[in-house]
């Protein structure tokens, strides 16, 4: 390219291009002429209309319109100008002079302008003047500027074939230089000498060739620069030409793809056949937005076939570049491998979804605790353990372990603190409530995840419903007691021994043979044995006999080495193992089973002489009613003898009226094993006597049988008479000091108020008096003088408000009660309201859950809600703000009312205080009040057969807690 022929300069001459540039410049002249003509003319007139519009304004002032007319007639009259207008500010003309001139006649100029008088403005001053003929100094100029324009073309002629011939070498260098700079090869110094006149932009151009070769230079190390850092990361680049469709890759791109730099990639690669099917609308509609200006960038994962036919997973990133138009010209973007991201992904997520399978499968409920976030996550699977919807999980650690059984609480907090404090494992079992309302046991087990520097930043672990394994084990224990006390309780001695040792025994071992169940184990069977030999042959033949026990009677001896007679059975437990292996002794004292035998015997003839001495009637029934046997007593009743009493049935011995009774109590007797009932029992002189019966059913030999006894009752009819009258006499007795005790209560009533009256007249003398001094003769008193009787008045007042309460609570013992529905709710809102309007500057909040119902009296109950309110609005006074509460709550199946206030609290050491008359916690200089509200509340909480206690804390608040009697069958 340097070697580019540089075109000759063309000598002087003649062109038609030059003659029309000096036409045209010729013209140029002209019209300059003309303007300057035109802007000579209009100064003239402008320069008169500024000499004649102030002397005009002024004469305007004055109203002087004759001297205005002929102050303008003159420059009429000489020809300056054709006419003159003046008009006011509103447009309206104030005089009008001369005639305006025609255009045909020659050049119209006007000039016009404000007319103002000590910078008022008074209206318009329009004139107008007519250049017409030969008269006009337009032609003159204009033959003037033709003059000028000749010569101009003539000097700039001769100037312009001067400079041809001076410039032409110099311009013909230049013009190689400029050529050689634009094919790339600049010189490096410059050609003319420093004396030639273009020799400054000959310098100019060396230099320009200079700082072109840097350039180039520097972008040459830019490209290789930016060549490595494409090829130092994993992205390639691309860009694509819309207008001519052509495509352009980095180095990388190919090798991507798998293919080599000398596969010819441009050749073999195609978008539309690379892309995967289900990703072509993707790159189609990310190209469309682009296009359309919807989005700036595009961002998308996609599938390309690689070279070896595989699909690989690839992020494509684009940008458009636009004409001025905005017509989108170019797209330009990068290509990144992300397989084994995308990978790395699905298998994340597949191990995500095994793992939720796994839980939701499982019969353990996970739980997170974020502790920075406070936040909690229940599985789904634990949120169905505790029956509550997912949506409704607790959110925090608190409400969590509002759920957890009281009695577990301090132990599942003290089991997370030693494992966050001293990483000792968490392994818990405690009860969770479930949202039905019963308990569940649960195991719960967790790890706590930590930072570097040990802090707990979250606590996971899962949660296992093990009640039916406590279930299951309770009833193991339960089983494994009754086993044991059932060995207990047998009337015989059993030992397991294993190899002709024992090892277990039950108690009535210890207390047959007298020893403890330590000094036992360990020790051999025969220690039981007076003789060997009868050891001997137990074993032998329980071996002889396994796996059917042998039995025997022998002498055995106790522990003080007493002989006992004993029936003893012993039972080989495997028939294989030989004498000495597992067997089970059991041992029974014949002694007791002979000594019983005995005592049968004497107890048969002791129930015959018991029978035969028993005070009252005495008979035994079969089921048929017939005797079978009898007492004496009975034949001395009836008169009837033995032989008259035998087989005879009950009914002949009562009369006949109370048959059915008897009859229906036997039934009852036999079907609940007893009855009693009163009848009349035929004497021997046919009079029936009043008996009181009792029917007892035994079995005898299998089948049932009465053992009935009747006591003479007699005495008791009459004394019950007696007791009747008692009874009425009592009654009357009763009403007559009822009314007594009425009539006194009104009298004490009527003593209690003329009493308060009483006390409170000296009161209000003291205090009326008291004011009295302080108003009259307050400037007679020293300082002192008036405390001490501000003193005695605040005395006085404290004791009327004393003498009030007390006369209060005095009416909450004596009013009768009348219980109603009555709404807690309510009632708490209008005393908070109330309160409210009292102090409205305060700044309280009162919380009162909605709908809370009790069955009370409606008085006494509000001046109980009313005391407690008014505590807390009072004990709140000192904070800022107030938070009071008024609600319920279950504890213990009892439905427990509370009042819970942030004020100033108390020591819970003096808390049995609180309920008594006149009792304080609180100084008077602190606190207003007589210290009877609580006592008043504890009698109406009391009357309502409730209680009432109270929890508080310094500075922390406190909350009063009463119940009331449950609400009865019907009412609210």
């Amino acid at each position: 390219m340097s070697g580019l022929p540089t075109p000759p300069v063309k000598p002087p001459g003649r062109t038609p291009g030059a003659l029309w540039r000096l036409i045209a410049l010729a013209g140029f002249v002209v019209l300059l002429a003309l303007g300057l003509a035109a802007l000579s003319s209009r100064s003239d007139v402008g320069t008169l209309h500024s000499e004649l519009a102030p002397e005009i304004a002024r004469l305007l002032t004055a109203q002087r319109t004759g001297e205005i007319e002929q102050l303008l007639r003159g420059p009429i009259e000489r020809g300056v100008i054709t006419d003159a207008t003046i008009s006011d500010d509103q447009g309206g003309i104030l005089l009008r002079i001369g005639n305006p001139g025609s255009a045909d006649e020659g050049v119209l100029i006007r000039a016009d302008g404000p007319l103002r008088h000590k910078t008022v403005q008074l209206g318009w001053l329009s004139i107008g003047a007519q250049q017409t003929g030969a008269h006009s100094p337009l032609l003159a100029l204009l033959l003037t500027a033709a003059a000028l324009g000749a010569l101009c073309l003539l000097v700039i002629r001769g100037a312009r074939l001067m400079m041809e011939r001076r410039l032409a070498h110099s311009v013909n260098a230049l013009a190689s230089a400029t050529h050689a700079l634009a094919a790339g090869t600049p010189r490096a110094v410059a050609a003319l000498p420093a004396d030639d006149a273009l020799a400054p932009l000959d310098a100019a151009l060396a230099a320009a060739g200079q700082t072109l070769e840097r350039e180039r230079d520097r972008l040459t190390a830019q490209r290789a620069r930016l060549e490595r850092l494409a090829l130092s990361h994993d992205e390639a680049e691309w860009e694509w030409q819309l207008d001519t469709g052509d495509m352009w890759y980095s180095a990388r791109f190919p090798s991507l793809l798998g293919y080599d730099e000398d596969d010819g990639f441009g050749q073999q690669f195609n978008w539309t056949t690379a892309t995967h099917p289900d990703d072509a609308i993707i790159v189609r509609r990310a190209r469309e937005r682009l296009v359309e200006r919807e989005i700036e960038r595009s961002d998308d994962p996609i599938r390309l076939r690689a070279r070896d036919g595989t699909y690989r997973w690839f992020r494509l990133r684009a940008v458009v570049s636009h004409d001025t138009t905005g017509k989108a010209v170019r797209l330009s973007g990068t290509l990144e491998d992300v397989t084994r991201e995308r990978m790395t992904l699905d298998s994340l997520r597949e191990s995500e979804a095994r793992l939720f399978h796994a839980v939701r499968g499982s019969f353990d409920g996970a739980w997170d605790w974020d502790i920075g976030a406070g936040r909690y996550f229940l599985s789904p699977r634990l949120s169905e353990l505790l029956g509550m919807q997912q949506s409704l999980q607790p959110q925090t650690h608190e409400q969590l372990l509002e759920r957890v059984h009281p009695d577990d609480l301090s132990r599942l907090e003290h089991a997370i603190d030693e494992h966050f404090l001293r990483r000792e494992s968490f392994d818990i079992e405690y009860r969770m409530r479930h949202e039905a309302g019963h308990y569940l046991w649960v195991r719960d087990r967790g790890l706590a995840t930590r930072s570097d520097k040990g802090k707990v930043l979250r606590f996971s672990g899962s949660i296992t419903d093990i009640t039916e394994r406590k279930r299951a084990e309770q009833a193991t224990r339960a089983l494994a007691a009754e086993k044991q006390a059932l060995l207990d309780d047998v009337p015989v001695a059993i030992v397991y021994a294993r190899n002709g040792r024992i090892a277990d025994c039950n108690r009535r071992c210890e207390e047959i043979f007298a020893y403890r169940r330590d000094e036992l184990i360990g020790k051999t069977v025969g220690r039981f044995f007076h003789d060997e030999d009868d050891l001997d042959a137990l074993l032998h033949g329980a071996a002889s006999s396994a796996p059917s026990p042998h039995a025997q009677e022998s002498v055995l001896r106790r522990s003080d080495g007493s002989a006992l007679h004993a029936y003893i059975s012993v039972r080989q437990l495997d028939h294989d193992v030989q004498a000495g292996g597992e067997t089970i002794w059991i041992f029974s004292d014949d002694t007791a089973r002979r000594r019983a035998l005995d005592a049968a015997r004497r107890e048969e003839n002791f129930s015959a002489a018991l029978v035969r001495s028993m005070p009252g009637a005495f008979f035994l029934l079969d089921a048929t009613g017939t005797l079978r046997r009898w007492n004496e007593n009975l034949q001395a009743i009836t008169g009837l003898s033995a032989a008259d009493l035998l087989d005879k049935t009950t009914l002949e011995l009562f009369p006949p009226e109370s048959h059915r009774l008897l009859k229906r109590q036997a039934r009852r007797a036999l079907i609940q094993r007893d009855a009693s009932f009163e009848a009349d029992l035929l004497a021997a002189d046919g009079e029936p006597r009043a008996h009181a019966f009792s029917l007892y059913r035994i079995d005898l030999d299998g089948l049932p049988h009465l053992l009935g006894t009747g006591l003479d009752i007699r005495a008791q009819k009459d004394a019950e008479r007696s007791v009747v009258a008692l009874n009425q006499r009592l009654e009357t007795r009763v009403r007559e000091r009822t009314a007594e005790l009425l009539t006194a209560m009104r009298e004490l009533e009527s003593f209690s108020y003329s009493i308060s009256h009483d006390l409170a007249a000296p009161l209000r003398g003291i205090d009326g008096f008291s004011r009295m001094i302080e108003e009259d003769y307050a400037e007679k008193l020293d300082d002192r003088g008036r405390d001490y009787l501000q003193r005695i008045r605040a005395a006085t007042q404290r004791m009327h408000r004393l003498i009030d309460d007390l006369l209060g609570l005095a009416r909450i013992t004596r009013n009768e009660m009348n219980r109603q529905s009555v709404d807690v709710s309510a009632l708490a809102r209008d005393i908070a309201a109330e309160l409210t309007r009292g102090e409205p500057q305060r700044r309280a909040e009162f919380l009162i859950q909605p709908s809370m119902r009790v069955y009370a009296d409606a008085n006494l109950l509000r001046i109980a809600m009313d005391n407690l309110l008014r505590n807390a609005w009072k004990f709140t006074a000192r904070h800022d703000t107030a938070r009071i509460e008024v609600g319920s709550l279950q504890r213990d199946r009892e439905l427990v009312y509370f009042v819970k206030d942030d004020g100033a609290g108390f020591d819970m050491r003096y808390a049995s205080k609180l309920f008594g008359p006149f009792q304080r916690l609180h100084s008077v200089g602190d606190f207003t009040g007589s210290g009877i509200g609580l006592a008043i509340v504890h009698r109406v909480v009391h009357r309502h057969g409730g209680r009432i206690w109270a929890e508080a804390e310094v500075e922390r608040g406190a909350c009063f807690y009463f119940t009331l009697e449950s609400v009865p069958t019907g009412n609210g």
